[in-house]
Order: structure tokens, then sequence, then C-alpha cells
């Protein structure tokens, strides 16, 4: 028998903060992104029609920290053209 979760609300909060300054809108992304969790979190998979969410253990991505979020939040910043760049633009002591 198959166990699927289907998650159509947030499970971690709507806005985080970080103890660095920054401030994550998670429910932001997750509106932007519909379906899409897959893109930071690995324990995340979409049917292929987009309508079913399956996830294994939702919450953490899997090596998150200081060079993960440089490296994939900026390069999809960038390639959405939209989103901050700048250390400023995040990072708001």
């Amino acid at each position: 028998m198959m166990l699927m979760l289907i998650s159509s609300s947030a499970v971690a909060s709507d806005i985080i903060n970080f103890k660095n300054g920054m401030v994550f809108n998670h429910k932001g992304h997750q509106t932007e992104r519909v379906g899409k969790c897959y893109v930071c979190h690995d324990n995340v998979s979409v049917s292929a029609d987009g309508k079913n969410v399956t996830t294994t253990a939702p919450g953490k991505i899997k090596g998150f920290g200081k060079e993960w979020a440089h490296k994939y939040c900026t390069d999809c910043h960038e390639l959405f053209g939209e989103g901050p760049v700048e250390c400023k633009d995040c990072h708001q002591k």
C-alpha cells in the first residue's frame, strides 16, 4: 500500500526570520511556484499532471546553509529576473 500526503498549505511558517537578518517569505514562494516544492525540497515529487504533491518528510532542505542559499536562491532570482540578488536586499540588519 502506498501512502500519499497531499499538501496545499505551508508546512513552514509563512514568514521565516533567520538570525543573520534575512527574511524569507515562504508563502510568497509557494504562491509563485505552485506545485514546484521540489525546486528547493529534495524529498518532494509531483504527479505527471501536476495535481498531487507527495512528500516523505516535508520541511528541511538537504544541505541548506549559507552556501546553498547564496547559490540556489541567487541563481533562481537571476533566472526569473525577480527577487533580491544583492547582499543588502536579503540581509536587512
